[in-house]
């Protein structure tokens, strides 16, 4: 590395991205603030201008990771008006979201302090799959009958996300429509 690199655009986000890289390849423990300087290329003082120490750069990794998933789950209720397929698309923007970033999954869910009852993107989830099941019971589910509904269907995209990137369980060739045709097929 060359000590007078300079960096243009977004070395916070970069930074991240590379230091997924790295905890992929390498582990989080053996992740340093000078190698993850090192795997962007940049001065082993420049991560230090994004992040006060190693648990600060993880603890925003999974914040950038939960926003970045939060905004795409956000864009799917806001863009489907058809009620009856909100949640069908919210379940594919989650599978398609966490295809398109594998290691934003193994990163995430290898961390076992997430509360899911105030995890945002479950908040939203399970918010939207209320509505959607109250409505198409015409208000005759109650409550338990309804937060079982919304853990089956958050596990159902939740693993169906893990199962994605397995060689020949989904013809990823038709990724989309694969995806549609699986959640299709149960039942709320």
């Amino acid at each position: 590395m060359k000590s007078d690199t300079y960096h243009h655009g977004n070395l916070k986000e970069e930074l991240i991205e590379k230091g997924l890289e790295y905890i992929d390849k390498y582990g989080t423990e053996t992740l340093s603030m000078r190698k993850l300087a090192d795997s962007a290329g940049v001065s082993p003082a420049a991560p230090y201008a994004h992040f006060k120490n190693k648990e600060a750069f993880l603890s925003e990794v999974r914040n950038y990771i939960t926003n970045q998933f939060l905004k795409t789950l956000k864009e799917t209720t806001d863009n489907c008006s058809k009620q009856e397929r909100i949640l069908l698309e919210l379940g594919k923007s989650h599978v398609l979201f966490f295809y398109e970033n594998p290691l934003y999954y193994q990163f995430l869910f290898s961390l076992d302090n997430i509360d899911i009852e105030t995890y945002a993107p479950f908040v939203l989830f399970k918010k939207t799959a209320e509505e959607v099941l109250k409505n198409l019971s015409g208000n005759k589910l109650d409550e338990k009958t309804i937060y079982a509904k919304v853990i089956a269907l958050w596990s159902l995209v939740h693993g169906l996300s893990s199962i994605v990137t397995i060689k020949g369980v989904i013809d990823t060739e038709h990724l989309e429509e694969e995806v549609e045709r699986i959640l299709g097929s149960i039942s709320i």
